[in-house]
C-alpha cells in the first residue's frame, strides 16, 4: 500500500492571519493521525466522523497548534477504530472488485436516486478501501483518480452510481473531498439557463412539491428525504433542476458564477427562513447546503474535464432541492435577513470593553467605526462544534469575494424570464453583500459565543419549513 500523504500543498481559501508552519504541521501530523486510527463513520447508523473537517477549518481560521491538538482530542473520543472487525484485515479492494464493496443496494440512505450512501455491509471495507485509493491517486493523481472512479460512464451503471454517492448523506462525501481539494491534500445541453434563485421560486411555486402533510414531529430525516421525492416530486426537481445549466463553450469564470449563486442561495436558506419576531432557528440540514457550498469552485478546478465539470454542479442541485423539500420547504425571507444587525458583537458589557485614549482616531465603540470581523473570527476558533467553523469559513469567504455587491446587484435577485424584472423574491432588491456579517453575528447569536462565557447551543432539527413547527418552542426534533 502507497503511503497515505497529508501534505498541505495549498492554503485554504481564507488563509486567516495567524497560520504558522508549527500549525500547518500540527495539522498534518493531526490529520494523519485520524486516517490511520478512525473509521469514517462514529456511529454504526452512519454517521459521518468530522474531526478532519473540524482540523482544516480551525487551521484555515488561524487556531494555534495547542488549539488544535485539543480539538483533536475532544473529537477522537467519539470516534471508532478504522478497523472495526478482525476480518476488516482480509478484504482487498482491487481495480477488478471495488464496485461489489459499495454496499447494499437495498439500503437507501439518501432516496432522491437509485444509489445508496450508508450501509452497514459497506462498513467492513473501509480500510481496504482507504488503501486501495492511496494507491489510485499515488498512481493516477487526484484529479484523474476522481474522474474515473466519480465522473466516468462506468462508475455510474446500476448498483454504482458514485456522483449520486458523493452527493448524498447530507452532501458530507462532497464535503469530504472538497477539503481536499482545496487544501491540495492529495453532457452539456444548450436550454433555458435560470440563476438559483429562480429555481427556487419555481420550487416554492409548485403545486407538486408541496411539503406532505401532516406535519409528524418525530419523523427521521431518512424519512423525510424518502418523502421528498415521493408522488412525483422527484420527477417535478429533475425537472426544475435541468433549467440549471451552463452553456457549451463555458469558462471558469461561468463555473464560479454557478458556484457564488449557489453560496448567495444557501446563506439565505441557512439564515433567512426564520420567522418575525421569533428567535432565529439555524437548521442543520439547511446549514450543510452551506458548508458544502464553499467547495464547488475548487473542486471543479480539480477536474480537467468540462463534462465533469457541469455534471457535478447539476449533480449538486437536485440534492440542494431535496434537502430543502425535506426541511417542508422552508421559504427564504430576505426582509429578515436584511434587518439582523451589520456590526454584531460579542456579549461584553461597554464598560468592559477597552476605551480608547483621546488620540485615537474614531471609537470601536462606534458602529459606524467598527469592524465586527475581527471578534467573530477570534469567537469561533473556540467554538466546539465543528459546524460552526464549516459554516463561518463559507460565510467570510462570501464577505471577502461578494461582500462589496451593492442592492439589486445580486445575481438571481431579479427574474430574467419577466420582461418587467420583478424580483424572484420579495425583498431580494434590497439584499447586498452585507448578508454575510449580518449572518456571522447570527450564527454566532444562536449557536454562543462561547469565549465569552455563553453556552453552546444547537442547530434547529424542527423542519422548520412546516408552520406546525413553529407551534413549540422546541427545535431539538430530526
Amino acid at each position: 500500500m502507497t503511503p497515505i500523504s497529508y501534505t498541505l500543498r495549498n492554503k485554504g481559501l481564507l488563509n486567516t492571519p495567524g497560520i504558522t508552519y508549527a500549525s500547518k504541521k500540527a495539522t498534518e501530523a493531526l490529520l494523519i493521525k485520524d486516517a490511520q486510527d478512525h473509521h469514517c463513520f462514529f456511529r454504526q447508523s452512519g454517521f459521518h466522523n468530522h474531526l478532519s473537517h473540524h482540523i482544516l477549518a480551525a487551521y484555515d481560521l488561524g487556531a494555534s497548534p495547542g488549539l488544535l491538538h485539543k480539538i483533536y482530542m475532544d473529537e477522537a473520543r467519539t470516534q471508532r477504530p478504522r478497523i472495526l472487525e478482525r476480518a476488516d484485515k482480509d478484504l482487498h479492494v482491487t481495480r477488478g472488485n471495488w464496485s461489489q464493496y459499495l454496499g447494499n443496494q437495498a439500503q437507501v440512505f439518501t432516496t432522491f436516486s437509485r444509489g445508496s450512501c450508508v450501509d452497514n455491509h459497506r462498513n467492513s471495507a473501509y480500510s481496504s478501501f482507504v488503501s486501495f485509493f492511496a494507491d489510485e491517486i499515488h498512481d493516477l493523481g487526484a484529479s484523474a483518480t476522481l474522474e474515473k472512479y466519480v465522473f466516468d460512464e462506468d462508475a455510474n451503471k446500476v448498483g454504482s452510481h458514485m456522483l449520486t454517492r458523493v452527493m448524498s448523506g447530507a452532501v458530507h462525501p462532497f464535503i469530504q473531498i472538497g477539503y481536499g481539494t482545496e487544501f491540495g491534500d492529495d453532457v452539456l445541453i444548450a436550454t433555458e439557463n435560470r440563476t438559483f434563485l429562480e429555481l427556487l421560486r419555481q420550487v416554492y411555486d409548485s403545486e407538486v412539491l408541496k411539503p406532505p402533510m401532516p406535519y409528524d414531529p418525530n419523523a427521521l430525516i431518512n424519512a423525510r428525504l424518502k418523502s421528498a421525492v415521493a408522488d412525483g416530486r422527484k420527477e417535478e426537481i429533475e425537472k426544475i433542476s435541468a433549467q440549471f445549466n451552463l452553456r457549451n463553450d463555458f469558462t471558469d469564470d461561468d463555473v464560479a458564477q454557478k458556484a457564488q449563486e449557489i453560496i448567495w442561495t444557501a446563506t439565505l436558506l441557512t439564515f433567512a427562513t426564520g420567522k418575525p419576531g421569533r428567535k432565529p432557528r439555524l437548521d442543520f440540514f439547511l446549514m450543510h447546503l452551506l458548508t458544502s457550498s464553499l467547495f464547488l469552485r475548487p473542486f471543479c478546478a480539480m477536474l480537467k474535464n468540462k463534462g465533469s465539470k457541469a455534471a457535478l454542479l447539476r449533480a449538486y442541485v437536485p440534492i440542494m432541492i431535496t434537502i430543502i423539500l425535506s426541511r417542508g420547504r422552508p421559504r427564504i425571507n430576505p426582509e429578515l435577513m436584511m434587518s439582523y444587525t451589520d456590526v454584531p458583537r460579542p456579549p461584553l458589557p461597554k464598560e468592559k470593553s477597552p476605551t480608547p485614549s483621546g488620540a485615537s482616531i474614531g471609537s470601536p465603540l462606534d458602529d459606524t467605526d467598527y469592524n465586527p470581523w475581527p471578534a467573530l473570527i477570534e469567537a469561533v476558533r473556540y467554538h466546539p462544534d465543528s459546524h460552526v467553523l464549516k459554516a463561518m469559513r463559507t460565510l467570510i469567504y462570501g464577505s471577502q469575494h461578494f461582500g462589496t455587491t451593492p442592492a439589486a446587484e445580486v445575481i438571481g435577485a431579479y427574474s430574467s424570464k419577466d420582461q418587467y424584472g420583478a424580483e424572484t423574491h420579495k425583498g431580494m432588491s434590497a439584499v447586498d453583500g452585507t448578508i454575510f456579517v449580518r449572518a456571522a453575528g447570527v450564527l454566532m447569536d444562536t449557536l454562543g459565543w462561547v469565549n465569552y462565557g455563553q453556552a453552546e447551543s444547537e442547530w434547529d432539527r424542527s423542519a422548520l419549513g412546516w408552520e406546525a413547527a413553529w407551534e413549540t418552542g422546541s427545535s431539538e426534533k430530526n
